[in-house]
């Protein structure tokens, strides 16, 4: 079976665009992992004023970085989301887990509302890392 983990960075916690996203997908009987991917948001990332809202602004040269190196790369949000929603299907996942999950589905519902995409969350049982921490 596989399952997923993800993990969001955003500018603010109301307004939380979501500049930052990556997730994994594990096999869960030997621990490998398929799938990393590092996104950086475009819409995001090019709205300077926006960015430099986030708590973790500072780390742009880093960010700069990892798009450099490939480690990441920059998409817009509606195509983050439909590559999530691939490897979803692709992999079969029926579970999701990220460390304070509460957040993290409250910046998928906020920003696929803003963008007007499909939240990939929607089918699937999330799972708080931290709640089971």
């Amino acid at each position: 079976m596989f399952r997923m983990v993800f993990d969001t960075e955003t500018t603010d916690l109301n307004k939380c665009f979501c500049y930052d996203l990556g997730y994994l997908v594990f096999d869960d009987e030997d621990g490998n992992i398929i799938v990393k991917k590092h996104f950086v948001i475009e819409q995001i990332w090019h709205n300077l004023e926006l960015f430099q809202s986030a708590y973790y602004n500072e780390k742009r040269p880093a960010y700069i970085q990892l798009m450099r190196s490939r480690k990441a790369t920059m998409e817009k949000w509606g195509y983050v989301m439909q590559e999530m929603i691939r490897d979803v299907k692709k992999f079969g996942i029926t579970d999701i887990y990220a460390y304070n999950a509460t957040f993290d589905e409250k910046v998928f519902e906020y920003n696929c509302d803003w963008f007007k995409t499909q939240n990939p969350l929607d089918t699937l049982a999330i799972h708080d890392i931290w709640g089971y921490a």
